[in-house]
């Protein structure tokens, strides 16, 4: 199943399997999350030194595109993004990268790296709520979700519970269509203690 995944994504990569460093499957589907009608989404690491971060789509798949340089640049500024495929399980490695990248933890750099993000897509939920609330219920998930990953790394050195914040995602599919103050009412509390514990976490040795 992996190597069929793989080949459908070279396919729309124009490129073949020796151009892939590594391959992942990201997103709703790995978080236990997706509906039926969720798209795929999948990063993928080519092998040319000088490719840039870019995005490819096809029908329902969603690629994000990086080089090994940009990759290795986004584990050293501790980007929970690139974090989820370092830690990726067996089942979601399509490709594991040969050599290996390289991971050192920054409790600091982690910290500043998933508040900016969790602060970033929590504003964009709440300016665009009233028109577009489909998609900035993803984005106050996602405002969540990156510092309850970020934690786990903190602490652990590793990103091992993928699900840690369905629970919220449930809740907030059940929230209002026109009423952001009340993801604020809910939600605004927990996302600013747990970035408030990254902080703190920062701090250690």
């Amino acid at each position: 199943m992996s190597q069929a995944v793989l080949d459908s994504l070279c396919s729309i990569l124009r490129a073949s399997a020796g151009d892939v460093r590594a391959a992942y499957r990201v997103g709703s589907r790995v978080y236990g999350t997706a509906k039926p009608t969720s798209d795929d989404d999948f990063v993928v690491i080519m092998t040319r030194p000088g490719q840039k971060q870019d995005l490819a789509f096809a029908h329902g798949i969603n690629i994000v595109i990086h080089g090994p340089v940009t990759f290795q640049t986004a584990l050293d500024d501790q980007s929970v993004f690139a974090l989820e495929c370092f830690f990726a399980s067996p089942e979601a490695t399509l490709m594991a990268p040969r050599p290996p990248f390289k991971y050192t933890l920054d409790r600091r750099k982690l910290s500043v790296s998933a508040t900016e993000k969790s602060k970033a897509d929590w504003q964009k939920a709440k300016k665009r709520f009233v028109d577009e609330p489909g998609p900035s219920r993803k984005k106050v998930f996602h405002a969540l979700r990156v510092p309850a990953f970020a934690l786990q790394i903190a602490k652990t050195g590793k990103l091992a519970d993928f699900t840690c914040a369905n629970a919220w995602h449930a809740d907030i599919q059940r929230g209002p269509n026109d009423d952001f103050s009340w993801y604020e009412d809910r939600f605004g509390t927990v996302r600013e203690e747990m970035c408030t514990e990254l902080v703190q976490l920062a701090g250690k040795k």
